[in-house]
Protein backbone atom coordinates (compact mmCIF):
# COMPACT_ATOMS: atom_id res chain seq x y z
CA UNK A 1 0.00 0.00 0.00
CA UNK A 2 2.91 1.91 0.76
CA UNK A 3 3.92 1.84 -3.12
CA UNK A 4 0.44 2.71 -4.28
CA UNK A 5 0.05 6.13 -2.01
CA UNK A 6 3.46 7.23 -3.03
CA UNK A 7 2.97 6.84 -6.78
CA UNK A 8 -0.58 8.56 -6.20
CA UNK A 9 1.14 11.09 -4.39
CA UNK A 10 3.29 11.53 -7.46
CA UNK A 11 0.96 11.74 -9.74
CA UNK A 12 -1.27 14.05 -8.29
CA UNK A 13 2.44 15.89 -7.85
CA UNK A 14 3.28 16.48 -11.14
CA UNK A 15 -0.76 17.08 -12.60
CA UNK A 16 -1.43 20.15 -10.25
CA UNK A 17 1.98 21.57 -11.74
CA UNK A 18 4.65 20.45 -9.29
CA UNK A 19 7.57 18.74 -9.89
CA UNK A 20 7.58 16.00 -12.34
CA UNK A 21 9.41 13.14 -10.20
CA UNK A 22 7.96 10.11 -11.84
CA UNK A 23 10.66 8.19 -13.72
CA UNK A 24 8.33 5.22 -14.01
CA UNK A 25 6.57 3.55 -16.61
CA UNK A 26 3.39 5.58 -19.00
CA UNK A 27 0.04 4.80 -17.39
CA UNK A 28 -1.05 2.49 -20.34
CA UNK A 29 1.70 0.33 -19.01
CA UNK A 30 1.90 0.59 -15.80
CA UNK A 31 -1.66 -0.39 -15.35
CA UNK A 32 -1.75 -3.33 -18.10
CA UNK A 33 -1.70 -5.50 -15.50
CA UNK A 34 -4.48 -4.73 -13.65
CA UNK A 35 -6.54 -4.32 -16.84
CA UNK A 36 -5.50 -8.06 -17.90
CA UNK A 37 -6.88 -8.92 -13.61
CA UNK A 38 -10.32 -7.37 -14.97
CA UNK A 39 -9.73 -3.73 -13.77
CA UNK A 40 -12.07 -1.45 -15.67
CA UNK A 41 -14.66 1.57 -15.83
CA UNK A 42 -16.33 0.51 -12.04
CA UNK A 43 -13.18 0.31 -10.56
CA UNK A 44 -11.78 3.60 -12.05
CA UNK A 45 -14.98 5.32 -11.09
CA UNK A 46 -14.57 3.71 -7.48
CA UNK A 47 -10.96 5.43 -6.95
CA UNK A 48 -12.01 8.86 -8.34
CA UNK A 49 -14.63 8.52 -5.89
CA UNK A 50 -12.64 7.38 -3.03
CA UNK A 51 -10.14 10.18 -3.84
CA UNK A 52 -13.42 13.05 -4.28
CA UNK A 53 -14.66 11.78 -1.08
CA UNK A 54 -11.28 12.33 0.81
CA UNK A 55 -10.99 15.72 -0.47
CA UNK A 56 -15.05 16.42 0.80
CA UNK A 57 -13.94 15.27 4.41
CA UNK A 58 -10.15 17.46 4.07
CA UNK A 59 -12.97 20.53 3.73
CA UNK A 60 -11.03 21.12 -0.21
CA UNK A 61 -13.36 23.54 -2.64
CA UNK A 62 -15.59 21.87 -4.47
CA UNK A 63 -14.26 24.01 -7.78
CA UNK A 64 -11.14 22.31 -6.65
CA UNK A 65 -12.14 18.46 -6.34
CA UNK A 66 -13.93 19.37 -9.40
CA UNK A 67 -10.43 20.17 -11.52
CA UNK A 68 -8.99 16.95 -9.90
CA UNK A 69 -11.69 15.12 -10.82
CA UNK A 70 -11.09 16.23 -14.71
CA UNK A 71 -7.44 15.51 -14.44
CA UNK A 72 -8.31 11.88 -13.41
CA UNK A 73 -10.94 12.00 -16.68
CA UNK A 74 -8.25 13.11 -18.96
CA UNK A 75 -6.46 9.93 -18.31
CA UNK A 76 -8.93 7.26 -18.17
CA UNK A 77 -8.45 6.29 -21.72
CA UNK A 78 -4.99 5.57 -21.06
CA UNK A 79 -5.38 3.65 -17.51
CA UNK A 80 -8.29 1.68 -19.17
CA UNK A 81 -5.97 0.83 -22.30
CA UNK A 82 -7.86 2.44 -24.90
Amino acid sequence: MERQIRKQKTFLTMAFGGPANYSGEGLRSAHSRAREQGMGEKHFDAVVGHLRETLQELEVASGLIGRVEAICDSVRADVLGR
